[in-house]
């Protein structure tokens, strides 16, 4: 059972829990989602190209392209039309695994530099809809349409062969599928799909010059998908903050996501190939193969969902999902807007230090003072102070996030409910329903977990106060 307490704290709760800005559906600055206008968007049809993945041809094309893939390493089928690399033999930290060179990566900027004369229209376009951030993305998506109709032609030919030909994110997904998305993972896909629909309209723009070709709407989804799954922001090592961009590794991209990962990504020391090593020393027993896998980046399951088409289950933080409306220089200092800090830890429901502090700075604002000190023993560091501060408001700051959290799990649970209520027939004609469901699912489980814990310490708290 939940503690009772005074009146006075009851208000003071509340008017935290309100500051708190907990409706999700505002969690993209670019747009704001309305589950219903959203739904008559979404394409009925599916983004699978005619033909099946192959990737056959990959290692003899790697190699006349000088693609060094170490003797340790292989290609190797996970299920169904999803590959990895795989280590096959013992091998210590830093060992590398396979190096790309350079003149082979789809670099966007040098694509845009390429073409830009082309491109400027379109890239003006794009960043004039708000999406200034996207807009290198589109640029590989255009190239990697001009590369596909080359065919043989193209020297990435057997690179775009390889490639998946069909996806399970969120601008495949029918409407019985997008209806069965919690709230953040719903707002993420209405950005990818208005996403999708600005490119699109850039890549009319584009007709009469000669980086254009005939690509429907299947076709185009496909190329988004590809840069949208296949692609990670590249940073010179030099730290050149200018040249951050989205880049495309062929034979790279075949490393599949865990957290945390043992494949880091560098330079090589002459800074002319890409090289992917070890991150840890690894052991592999005689007669089996270990995974390898890069981090896709924050451990936030709505986006592996939406973006990249797969639920992660092995993620060992998740979002809390906590958002404050107008958050003061304060909260921001604090951690608020971090989402790599604010977290939940799925292995027991451990809570980050950044939502307590969150959490009971907001709810100091009723006690001006008491919230100066301490926000002064966060700047100085003092953790034993804050620590005070924590034990003393322990039942308050309890009992508000407790509030966010259940709502939050229940949300989850209903969503899963709703998935079961549905006949065999109409999830068979739905296929990305078991997957949306095992994220559900997984995001309840692991919420109703905090739920758990915070019950535990809001007792504590209120039997010290007996």
């Amino acid at each position: 059972n939940i503690p009772s307490i005074p009146t006075k704290m009851k208000l003071i709760i509340t008017i935290a829990t309100a500051f708190l800005f907990l409706q999700p559906d505002r969690c993209n600055s670019f747009t704001h989602y309305q589950r219903g206008s959203f739904l008559h968007k979404i394409s009925r049809s599916k983004t699978t190209l005619n033909g099946s993945r192959d990737i056959s041809n990959l290692p003899e094309w790697a190699a006349e392209n000088k693609i060094e893939v170490s003797p340790v390493a292989s290609l190797s089928l996970n299920s169904g039309d999803d590959y990895g690399i795989t280590l096959k033999k013992s091998a210590k930290q830093y060992e590398m695994i396979l190096s790309v060179p350079k003149d082979l990566v789809l670099d966007s900027e040098y694509i845009r530099r390429e073409w830009y004369e082309h491109l400027e229209p379109a890239l003006d376009f794009i960043q004039n809809s708000g999406l200034r951030e996207s807009a290198l993305n589109f640029v590989l998506v255009v190239k990697v349409l001009y590369e596909h109709n080359l065919g043989n032609d193209s020297r990435w030919n057997s690179w775009i062969e390889s490639l998946p030909r069909s996806f399970d994110t969120g601008v495949c997904m029918d409407e019985v599928e997008v209806d069965c998305l919690p709230p953040f993972a719903l707002a993420l896909a209405n950005f990818e799909k208005q996403q999708l629909e600005i490119f699109q309209e850039a890549y009319d723009m584009l007709k009469g010059t000669p980086i254009h070709v005939d690509a429907d709407q299947k076709l185009s989804q496909w190329a988004f998908n590809v840069v949208m799954t296949r692609c990670w922001r590249y940073a010179q090592e030099d730290g050149d903050e200018d040249m951050v961009r989205p880049i495309a590794v062929p034979f790279g991209d075949m490393f599949n996501h865990k957290e945390p990962p043992n494949v880091m990504v560098k330079d090589s020391d002459s800074f002319d190939s890409v090289e992917f090593v070890l991150a840890l020393d690894t052991e592999v027993p005689e007669g089996e193969e270990v995974g390898l896998f890069l981090s896709y980046g924050l451990t936030n399951p709505h986006r592996f969902l939406t973006v990249f088409g797969f639920c992660d289950e092995t993620m060992p933080e998740v979002f809390s999902q906590l958002l404050f409306n107008n958050p003061t220089a304060e909260l921001i200092k604090l951690g608020c807007n971090d989402r790599s800090k604010m977290v939940y830890r799925t292995t027991d429901g451990g809570i980050s230090t950044a939502v307590w502090d969150c959490i009971l700075f907001t709810l100091l604002a009723q006690v001006p003072e008491e919230q100066k000190k301490f926000y002064a023993a966060h700047l100085s560091g003092n953790g034993e102070e804050k620590q005070q501060f924590h034990q003393k408001y322990a039942l308050e700051e309890s009992l508000t996030l407790r509030n966010h959290v259940e709502a939050t799990a229940n949300e989850f649970k209903d969503l899963v409910t709703k998935i079961d209520a549905m006949s065999e027939e109409e999830q068979a004609t739905h296929p990305r329903l078991p997957m949306i469901r095992r994220h559900n699912h997984f995001l309840y489980r692991k919420f109703d977990v905090v739920k758990q814990r915070i019950d535990q310490r809001a007792q504590a708290a209120h039997n010290k106060r007996k």
